[in-house]
């Protein structure tokens, strides 16, 4: 988990606050806990340091959902505007596999509320989408059009989206379904790096046969 901004108050009130809407979700946290747990005896504590508890929860919604483009910004390869489409794709992919499977303290409870806002969305979920989601899908479906051709129809771009993304998110939803299933798996984020190779070699050659039959109609 990304660190908030160093308040020795603010900074315990932030984590507590993570732990709390891990396990209670956003409607049934209370600020009484999240003070409990951080050992903030003022209950107004959250209202000086985030203005309220909504106010706090959206700002850890924005570090969960800001975290794509902090692992893009840490890439070492070629800029996008000299990189090929393919390339581009490739560091899509790499980030995208930084973003989910690096671990430091905190990662399990951010999930866990990434998890939450997938099954019972806040009122806050639709801002992150605009804000954050949207121009990431912008940026998938561009590279996806340099690669396929400027003709590809729309929802063939968005399949093969949801085809790269789902690949590198599924070990991260069932993980522990896998573990016991093949005790003999490498920690999920020892494998990371070695998954965004494979994902995008599978990506890879999938587009290119995608590209050969988008003449196709599809049988019904």
């Amino acid at each position: 988990m990304a660190e908030p901004k160093r308040d020795g108050t603010r900074e315990k009130l932030f984590r507590a606050a993570v732990k709390v809407f891990a396990s209670e979700g956003y409607k049934g946290a209370t600020v009484r806990e999240i003070c409990a747990l951080a050992g903030a005896g003022n209950m107004s504590s959250i209202n000086y340091y985030f203005g309220s508890k909504e106010e706090l929860y959206k700002e850890i919604l924005d570090l969960i959902f800001s975290e794509y483009q902090k692992q893009k910004g840490r890439q070492t390869g070629p800029k996008n505007r000299t990189a090929t489409p393919e390339e581009q794709l490739r560091h899509f992919i790499e980030a995208y596999c930084r973003m989910l499977y690096r671990r430091v303290d905190g990662d399990e409870d951010m999930r866990s509320i990434f998890m939450a806002e997938m099954s019972r969305p806040s009122p806050y979920l639709d801002r992150m989408a605009a804000k954050y989601m949207m121009p990431q899908a912008g940026e998938l479906m561009n590279i996806l059009r340099g690669i396929l051709g400027s003709k590809t129809p729309p929802q063939v771009l968005l399949d093969c989206g949801v085809s790269i993304v789902g690949a590198i998110g599924y070990y991260s939803v069932s993980w522990p379904l896998f573990t016991r299933m093949f005790p003999d798996l490498p920690a999920l984020q020892l494998y990371a790096a070695e998954l965004a190779c494979h994902v995008d070699r599978l990506s890879q050659g999938g587009l290119e046969t995608s590209k050969k039959g988008l003449g196709c109609r599809p049988k019904v």
